[in-house]
């Protein structure tokens, strides 16, 4: 395909991208530290940029978790779904900024997140995922806090995330 100007457009090198994976992993890694160790968390080792995105999407979930005082086995079904939908807007970025498979990043994760016996929720939750980008300004709303937290994930940012979480859920009571 030609570029602009009739020259030929390049893409870059298979290499340079997974420089970029690896460089984006380690940022994350370096930046959630303290956050994770914190809330006695880690982002798992991984091989590859789909497995990173997966790990760092459970974890940073369990994360959002902890800091709402939250345990996901004692949400409502309704709530499990929001933490799910949350995880989806999750993995989508990290799937972005890694150059992850994101089919195979959401359902490691999901797996990870949900039980074998709710295995049909992933399902749902693509579903309820694809709806929800339909209603583009809550969806740039929730993808834009995500995006703040991935590119300077501190106490601040976290905190605002978990806001926007809790915002979300629906009252247990």
């Amino acid at each position: 395909m030609l570029g602009l100007f009739g020259s030929p457009a390049l893409r870059e090198p298979e290499f340079i991208s997974e420089l970029r994976a690896v460089e984006t992993e380690d940022r994350l890694r370096v930046k959630t530290a303290g956050l994770m160790e914190a809330a006695g968390l880690e982002i798992r080792d991984s091989n590859t940029p789909t497995e990173f995105a997966a790990a760092a999407t459970v974890a940073i979930m369990r994360l959002v978790l902890t800091t709402a005082d939250r345990d996901f086995d004692d949400l409502s079904f309704e709530n499990r779904f929001v933490t799910g939908l949350f995880g989806f807007l999750m993995a989508h970025d990290l799937s972005r900024r890694t150059n992850a498979d994101l089919g195979v990043v959401l359902g490691i994760a999901g797996l990870d997140l949900f039980s074998r016996e709710e295995i049909d929720q992933i399902y749902t939750l693509g579903k309820s995922y694809r709806r929800l980008r339909q209603h583009r300004k809550i969806h740039l709303a929730l993808r834009g806090v995500i995006n703040d937290f991935l590119t300077h994930p501190d106490r601040e940012t976290l905190g605002d995330l978990v806001g926007v979480y809790q915002l979300c859920l629906r009252d247990d009571g």
